[in-house]
């Protein structure tokens, strides 16, 4: 072969690869890994950002209306309700209705406390474990829930039973609230946490780490819908968790001066409620003296710790 032939079959070749290449690249391209994936890419965010699709990949789907995703945005960022913003800040007319039921620390607020307003059933030494039988003004606990309808029940109690078997006081405790649901349909209930004594106080029956467990026990009885949990004692507390040793004159009891700061932190820690409460009287009956298996851990072998009420 000439090399005027060669030349030219050379040129022709070139000039076919060149026409060609296109179309060869062409269909490598469809049949690649990296399209897809691309594609794929395309795709997820034409899903995730409608707006950002132009019209040829639109076709004929429609952008999703602004309400919708204003509704998914705020159900996205709305943060669960908690026991600590379900509680307003009421005036003290809130406790024109409001029975308090406790020990001594509840005879505190009635006598030095500003809420004077409220209805008390409270004592020295006032034990849950003896509930049924303890009388004030010649009433128990029952005649008072059964004398007329309050919409708040605020109770403090087993701080004079905390040497006795926890569990066991505890079991009493949630009998005595059945039997306050029972005999109060409309109220909404307050456990308020038992407050703490100051770190001198402490032996091996009266300390905090066992009011704590009782306190946590209570904070359990609570579901936030009808009966809540208060704990006072972030206000009183040292640095150890222990009652403040210059706010008490007797390790157990703030000063007569501190009731007032006690009413106003219970105003800052309310429930808001419709007035549903009736003031009739109702004859409900006593919760059954059956008790749980936990009841069992009778506490008559033991001494109770019943409190002094210091007048300081």
């Amino acid at each position: 072969m000439s090399k005027l032939k060669q030349c030219i079959y050379t040129v022709i070749l070139i000039i076919t690869c060149f026409v060609a290449s296109p179309f060869i690249y062409k269909q490598i391209w469809n049949n690649s890994e990296i399209k897809k994936q691309k594609m794929a890419a395309k795709e997820t965010v034409a899903a995730t950002h409608p707006s950002e699709v132009t019209d040829a990949q639109q076709g004929t789907t429609e952008a999703q209306p602004a309400s919708d995703v204003e509704t998914a945005t705020a159900e996205q960022t709305t943060e669960p309700v908690t026991s600590q913003s379900i509680f307003v800040t009421s005036g003290m007319e809130y406790f024109d209705d409001a029975l308090f039921i406790g020990d001594s620390r509840t005879v505190g607020i009635k006598l030095y406390g500003t809420l004077k307003n409220a209805d008390y059933f409270c004592d020295k030494g006032l034990m849950v474990s003896r509930i049924d039988d303890s009388t004030v003004d010649n009433m128990t606990a029952w005649d008072k829930l059964r004398k007329k309808q309050y919409a708040k029940i605020y109770v403090m109690l087993g701080v004079n039973e905390i040497g006795n078997d926890i569990e066991g006081t505890t079991a009493k405790y949630r009998r005595f609230l059945d039997g306050i649901k029972e005999a109060q349909p409309n109220a909404i209930i307050y456990l308020q946490a038992n407050l703490h004594v100051a770190s001198y106080k402490e032996d091996s029956v009266i300390n905090n780490e066992r009011i704590n467990t009782l306190n946590d026990n209570l904070q359990a009885m609570a579901d936030n819908s009808r009966v809540y949990y208060i704990d006072v004692n972030p206000i009183f507390d040292d640095e150890n968790g222990a009652l403040q040793a210059d706010i008490t004159s007797d390790g157990l009891h703030v000063l007569a001066m501190y009731y007032s700061d006690w009413c106003d932190w219970l105003c800052q820690n309310t429930v808001a409620v419709s007035p549903t409460a009736s003031t009739a009287t109702t004859e409900n009956s006593i919760p059954s003296e059956n008790t749980t298996a936990a009841d069992d851990t009778t506490t008559s072998n033991k001494k109770p710790q019943n409190e002094e009420f210091s007048n300081l």
